[in-house]
């Protein structure tokens, strides 16, 4: 851009934590890693028309690595600094926010067209997962649809939140990546959560 923001800056949205995808590294042994509910953080799924059962991501706290599963299936070792700063933000949401009273507690943005993006936070509080949703997340754009109490605006928390765990799908191409992986994080879900 001929400012020099980037996009993200230009379009209002902002986060320190911005681009920890990019910042991690591939884990030495992809194959060795077994994801299991007790080391998880979080988890992102996503639902659309095209992808009703979509996945996105998920953070373990493997006590020394932090491990991230991206929309690829890829293993990746996060650094301690944006893994705290992403679980941070997705503990707040879980615990700060009210509950919108809707479908999977989700924040529906307003848009002119609808069937759009769901993408949901399912983040570990207390042993189980409490989710939060938000539909049609365009990073810069936070009026929401009909308010949530007094609520008119995507709360900042869940804003900078929902930016930064879509960078779970950078490089995503349907159908392609390591589908078994992204089955075995499904898998340790079975039974608490509804895909």
């Amino acid at each position: 851009m001929a400012s020099g923001l980037s996009t993200s800056a230009a379009s209002g949205w902002t986060s320190r934590y911005e681009d920890w995808h990019s910042r991690t590294k591939a884990h030495p042994n992809p194959t060795s890693f077994t994801p299991t509910h007790e080391a998880l953080s979080l988890v992102v799924l996503r639902n659309t028309p095209v992808e009703p059962e979509g996945f996105t991501l998920a953070l373990f706290d493997g006590g020394s690595d932090k491990v991230a599963v991206d929309a690829m299936g890829r293993v990746l070792i996060v650094s301690d600094g944006d893994y705290a700063g992403v679980t941070d933000l997705a503990q707040r949401v879980a615990t700060e926010l009210p509950e919108t009273g809707n479908f999977r507690n989700t924040w529906i943005i307003k848009h002119p067209a609808t069937s759009q993006p769901i993408d949901r936070l399912l983040v570990v509080v207390e042993g189980k997962l409490k989710e939060t949703s938000v539909q049609g997340f365009v990073k810069g754009k936070t009026e929401l649809k009909a308010p949530v109490g007094v609520i008119s605006e995507l709360p900042g928390v869940l804003n900078e939140a929902a930016g930064l765990i879509l960078e779970g799908r950078n490089g995503y191409s349907r159908g392609s990546g390591d589908s078994h992986m992204v089955q075995k994080v499904k898998d340790i879900l079975n039974g608490e959560v509804l895909l």
